[in-house]
């Protein structure tokens, strides 16, 4: 039994319970014993946009309707978790003070990990979330393709390794992940940047046999790919489960800009991907 909590952060155009983030969710609670707490805020459609088209009854209607079928996905959710033998719980009513993103966010810091997916095209944009969680909360975070419909297995992971303080802390908050794992892949992706340090494989994978790990680095070329592109793609080529690495950013004019590799990853996720800041 162990004591980890996880949050999935479900919206109502982008959720099903047998596929995808929620899929996902559910069968990672239950291969580490933890709990699932299901977070999807009720946000009304009362926007300025329809006020002059319908009438307040037709208003209140149709966010009683959102709300009901919120409330179904939810409890669809938890029926799913309770099949599995998961200890899970589901809310759908939130504290409005501060807006539904930051109260997501808030409650992220609260759980182990948090699960979610990236798509853009709904109402309330899941990226928009998952951008916020990601910087703000503190807390490792996976993003999972909508489409995702292998059920759960860590046995291989892929490891994205620069030798830096975000690719340590990605691999340190992915240790109860990693742990599941018949085989870890530390990739070192050559050509992309100038490493500051640069112990050797023998160091590294002693290392992490310590932690109870079967890990082997292994080194590949850039070539004409973008970072994005040859981390998922060597996760792929490697029959990986999940991506692993560290989220980067910047500041500029105090709005946080992501780097190129973690937006590109976000923009189109081929496989769940664990990124951590």
């Amino acid at each position: 039994m162990t004591n980890h909590n996880l949050l999935l952060y479900a919206s109502l155009e982008g959720s099903q319970p047998a596929i995808g983030s929620a899929a996902f969710a559910i069968n990672a609670a239950a291969a580490l014993g933890a709990h699932l707490n299901i977070l999807a805020p009720h946000v009304d459609v009362r926007t300025p946009d329809n006020w002059g088209s319908r009438t307040a009854e037709q208003i209140e209607r149709d966010d009683k309707e959102r709300h009901n079928k919120l409330t179904g996905l939810v409890e669809s959710i938890l029926a799913k978790a309770h099949a599995n033998a998961v200890s899970a719980s589901g809310q759908t009513d939130w504290a409005h003070a501060f807006g539904p993103i930051p109260f997501v966010g808030d409650q992220a810091k609260l759980h182990d990990l948090v699960i979610m997916g990236t798509d853009q095209s709904i109402f309330l944009s899941e990226r928009k979330f998952a951008e916020h969680v990601l910087i703000e909360a503190g807390r490792p975070v996976v993003f999972v393709p909508p489409d995702h419909a292998g059920s759960f297995s860590c046995k291989r992971v892929t490891v994205a390794w620069d030798h830096t303080r975000s690719a340590a802390r990605a691999l340190h908050d992915a240790l109860p992940l990693l742990r599941l794992a018949e085989e870890v892949i530390l990739t070192v992706i050559g050509g992309e940047k100038q490493f500051q340090t640069n112990p050797d494989a023998t160091t590294i994978e002693g290392a992490l046999s310590r932690k109870g790990l079967n890990a082997r680095l292994e080194q590949v070329d850039l070539g004409q790919r973008t970072i994005g592109q040859a981390l998922q793609h060597e996760a792929l080529a490697n029959e990986a489960d999940l991506l692993v690495m560290g989220a980067y950013g910047h500041s500029r004019l105090r709005e946080f800009i992501l780097g190129g590799a973690t937006r590109e990853v976000l923009e189109n996720p081929r496989l769940p991907v664990l990124m951590s800041h």
